[in-house]
């Protein structure tokens, strides 16, 4: 049993508490949902449960936190590593080493566990998590449903007694989706204690027992499953959360098509891409687009998606097949000074020492109030001395996107653009992406979030191993045919 009382807490280079006056009880075997706007303080509570807070992230605390009737506060982390185990948004920043095999074992060795239980823990988390085809392998080798299932695998490994999920499903696909949902289930069947931190928890309907609202370091409401799956839409919208049946979206689509004065064409034929002594990845690829469309690109994780968009902004070279803009052939440095590429991880592509310097990168003429007019119309001009690295990752997205307008870029790519995004922040960039549309920009955008795409693009490109399907128009027929691929 878990038992917050009246808990706060204020981290140590904050004048504020972020978390106020929790008071709940969770009882062994509970499925928790914690959800609500960035910045409420799920984060922050669930640092509290694992141990990270005090022990790394120190401050004031008021109130206290029971395991089992014991206090968390006055466990060390090695205590707390094989009652309490943590799966992170990014299983790359809890891996320790290069190997599969040997990073099931790392938190048994790190525990100081015979060699022989060790062997044993590493069988058992092996076949209940059916992990046998992942085994003796390099990490960096694995897709990111692959990698999370090995993250889920070290911590079962430990067999902890709850289980913290802080963003699962940010960077999966729905096939790996579709897996962490059933390894999820058999943890509850297994009488587990499961907290999952979720803004996209569609996946995770027929699990959770109660759902916490988190507004402003309170608990501001507590569902039980079914008041949680019925709640009206407009009060669903104003708490800030995403649909529980995104695939419902489909029944109430209505087809979007843009109308922009100067009609420029991007055409695609019979593009084909394999690696040095690889496999084909891409074949027989051939679609054409046009001024005011955005186009969502879907597909399993390692279906070719982000080698497609790499070929079509010029950073890898096609082999065989051609790229025309306006029936002129592009080589790919053409494409290079065509194109713009929003990443996933902003922080990869921003270089600058404030905002403003950032948009002007690049840029050998004066367009200082050029600059000015698209900080303006982004939200971000008080935000134009600071530096980037010190802005929160929508205000980040939208200086990547500014530094497009200022560059006059035709064609702007989006790689997941609402990975780890609550439904206010994805809203603002569904806007923001047609709003680019509206104005004469083609738009490619890479997905796999159901209820982006449908408020956002006006076709689909589908991409698969075995088959790919040209462009289509995002019709309701077509939009129900993909929700049931997707959600059946």
């Amino acid at each position: 049993m878990i038992e917050f009382q009246k808990f706060s807490f204020r981290y140590e280079e904050s004048s504020e508490f972020t978390l106020k006056n929790i008071d709940v009880t969770v009882q062994d075997g509970e499925f928790i949902l914690l959800t609500g706007r960035s910045g409420c303080g799920k984060t922050t509570l669930i640092r509290s449960l694992n141990g990270l807070i005090p022990h790394f992230y120190p401050g004031e605390i008021k109130g206290n936190l029971l395991l089992n009737g014991k206090s968390v506060l006055d466990m060390q982390p090695a205590q707390l590593a094989g009652k309490v185990g943590t799966v992170f948004q990014d299983p790359r920043s809890q891996f320790f080493m290069t190997d599969t095999t040997r990073e099931l074992a790392f938190g048994s060795e790190n525990m100081g566990y015979p060699r022989e239980e060790t062997i044993s823990r590493i069988a058992k988390s092996t076949k209940d998590l059916e992990l046998e085809e992942f085994l003796n392998r390099s990490i960096f080798t694995l897709s990111s449903g692959e990698k999370q299932q090995i993250a889920i695998g070290s911590v079962y490994a430990l067999a902890p007694k709850v289980y913290i999920f802080d963003e699962p499903s940010a960077n999966l696909d729905y096939e790996a989706t579709k897996r962490l949902a059933r390894i999820m289930k058999m943890l509850k069947q297994q009488g587990f204690t499961i907290f999952v931190v979720e803004h996209r928890f569609y996946y995770l309907r027929e699990l959770f027992d109660r759902i916490f609202l988190i507004e402003d370091g309170c608990i501001k409401e507590r569902f039980t499953r079914k008041e949680f799956c019925e709640l009206q839409e407009e009060r669903r919208v104003n708490y800030g959360l995403r649909t529980v049946f995104p695939e419902k979206d489909a029944e109430s689509y209505r087809a979007k098509k843009r109308e922009v004065k100067e009609q420029h064409i991007l055409r695609v034929d019979n593009l084909k891409f394999a690696y040095k002594k690889g496999e084909e990845v891409l074949n027989n690829i051939s679609f054409e687009t046009h001024t005011g469309e955005v186009i969502g690109i879907l597909g399993h994780n390692g279906a070719g998606k982000t080698t497609l968009l790499s070929i079509l902004t010029g950073l890898l070279k096609e082999t065989g097949g051609e790229i025309q803009y306006d029936g002129k052939k592009l080589s790919p440095r053409k494409r290079r000074a065509l194109s713009y590429l929003v990443m996933q991880d902003t922080d990869y592509q921003l270089f600058g020492s404030s905002v403003e310097e950032e948009l002007s990168l690049g840029i050998e003429m004066d367009c200082t109030e050029k600059i000015k007019e698209t900080l303006e119309a982004l939200e971000l001009l008080e935000y134009k001395t600071r530096h980037p690295a010190s802005l929160s990752g929508g205000q980040k997205q939208r200086v990547t996107i500014g530094a497009s307008l200022v560059k006059d870029s035709p064609v702007i790519y989006f790689d997941e653009p609402t990975s780890g995004l609550d439904y206010d922040s994805m809203i603002r960039v569904s806007r923001l992406i047609k709003r680019l549309a509206d104005s004469g920009v083609i738009i490619f955008v890479v997905s796999h979030d159901f209820e982006f795409i449908v408020r956002t693009c006006t076709e689909v490109l589908q991409l698969d191993q075995s088959e790919y399907i040209q462009n289509q128009e995002l019709t309701p027929a077509m939009l129900k045919e993909l929700s049931k691929k997707y959600f059946s």
